[in-house]
């Protein structure tokens, strides 16, 4: 298999990590099960980081049961608890929610352009002059937008290149 298959262009969180978000005035986090290719399902999450604990409380609520958990980082127990799930021996693997920068995204798109074609082509969107495709995170979860003329479609990404 290619390296593009499961190119995550994601930062992997690390304690340090969570003391940069924590000086950056993010101590609310949301953390959530993540799917992506290449990466144990039930072993993979996704952290949303909030300078407002009602924006994370906000993203909880959008969560499906058993999905994920808002944590106040600023609880020493439940700064210990994502510390603990942090470490190798847990088998968790923990990304923080945004792409590292935007020439990771540009890869991202070029790794994965034959699968969002073949996605395109199996949902039989119309082709107005050409197709636009945005990828963003929305509550946590990667979607994509899908644009051509006034036609839009937005889905989970990874349906489309799973």
């Amino acid at each position: 298999m290619t390296d593009s298959l499961y190119y995550n262009p994601f930062l992997r969180i690390k304690e340090d990590t969570l003391k940069k978000l924590m000086g950056a005035g993010k101590p609310y986090v949301v953390i959530q099960r993540f799917q992506w290719p290449g990466q144990p399902l039930q072993k993979t999450f996704l952290l949303s980081a909030y300078a407002d604990e009602q924006e994370a409380r906000w993203h909880e609520q959008e969560l499906r049961p058993n999905e994920g958990k808002a944590q106040n980082l600023l609880d020493l127990n439940q700064y210990q608890t994502v510390v603990t799930l942090l470490k190798n021996e847990s088998g968790v693997t923990m990304f923080f929610n945004k792409t590292i920068d935007v020439r990771h995204e540009k890869r991202l798109q070029k790794a994965y352009v034959k699968n969002v074609s073949a996605y395109i082509h199996y949902i039989s969107m119309k082709k107005e002059d050409h197709y636009d495709v945005r990828i963003f995170v929305e509550h946590g979860r990667l979607k994509a937008e899908i644009t051509s003329g006034e036609q839009s479609h937005t889905a989970f990404f990874y349906d489309m290149i799973k």
